[in-house]
């Protein structure tokens, strides 16, 4: 039986419309939730089919959140304020079109070998700031990231 193994990443990056974000001591929860019900049936032909149960839609939800820490030597400042700059730019966009953009979140161990990789078109949704869980001193800024479009959705090794 193989041992069961826990990738914890090293490295993590971010890239936000073609710009990579300089992220230290970062963390990011992914989830994707694709929930639907259907019902089964026969065809005219005498095989199983499965319908989407009459007045159900599917609903698809995703959640992905990206911890930048905001400390006295200012390495994070600078993609801080870039998200600050995008927020302020989607506020002022009246068309999803103009402001969803490619996102790549890119997971790497020790040896900075990629194992997964995340892609999907969409935007920044919020970004938040909360004093640091550590009880540092620092602030650490929450930037939830919203999919546009599920069909662009990669997962890569």
């Amino acid at each position: 039986m193989a041992a069961e193994q826990t990738l914890v990443p090293a490295f993590i990056s971010v890239t936000y419309d073609g710009t990579e974000l300089n992220i230290v001591d970062a963390k990011f929860s992914l989830q994707y939730n694709n929930s639907t019900n259907y019902e089964e049936n026969m065809t005219s032909a005498g095989k199983k089919g499965y319908l989407l149960r009459k007045g159900v839609s599917i609903e698809q939800e995703g959640d992905i959140y990206v911890v930048l820490t905001k400390s006295s030597d200012g390495k994070n400042d600078e993609s801080i304020k870039f998200l600050e700059n995008k927020l302020k730019d989607i506020a002022k966009s009246e068309k999803p079109e103009d402001y969803s953009k490619p996102v790549v979140l890119t997971c790497k161990d020790p040896g900075e070998e990629q194992f997964l990789s995340v892609s999907f078109n969409g935007y920044l949704k919020e970004l938040k700031m909360y004093p640091s869980k550590n009880g540092n001193g620092f602030t650490d800024y929450v930037a939830e990231f919203e999919i546009f479009d599920p069909l662009s959705i990669k997962i890569e090794n």
